[in-house]
């Protein structure tokens, strides 16, 4: 399994109201992509201009096959989103387990 996680902070709230729906559509369509077990934006309680990204997928492969899709809504967004910072990390993992279940 490929964990992705990063950040993404936004020059301002208004920013973050202006590339939202953009972002809950790029969600909404990774997670038709085979291999896709989970595919999260969230917005940070702490920071209201910081975005959470958390995805989950099968397989490096099947997550390589997700990144040639084409999304031009996402790429447009990307590069005219006014972004202070924004990082993105990998990691493979090979064991997944349940902390807290209710």
């Amino acid at each position: 399994m490929v964990i992705i996680s990063g950040t993404i902070k936004l020059e301002s709230e208004e920013e973050l109201a202006r590339v939202k729906t953009a972002l809950i559509g790029r969600a909404e369509r990774s997670r038709r992509d085979a291999g896709n077990i989970d595919y999260v934006f969230s917005q940070s309680l702490e920071d209201p201009t910081e975005i959470r990204l958390i995805e989950k997928w099968e397989s490096e492969d099947l997550l390589n096959a997700h990144l040639q899709v084409p999304d031009e809504e996402f790429n447009t967004l990307i590069a005219t989103a006014r972004i202070e910072k924004a990082v993105v990390n990998a990691s493979d993992v090979t064991n997944d387990r349940i902390l807290m279940e209710r």
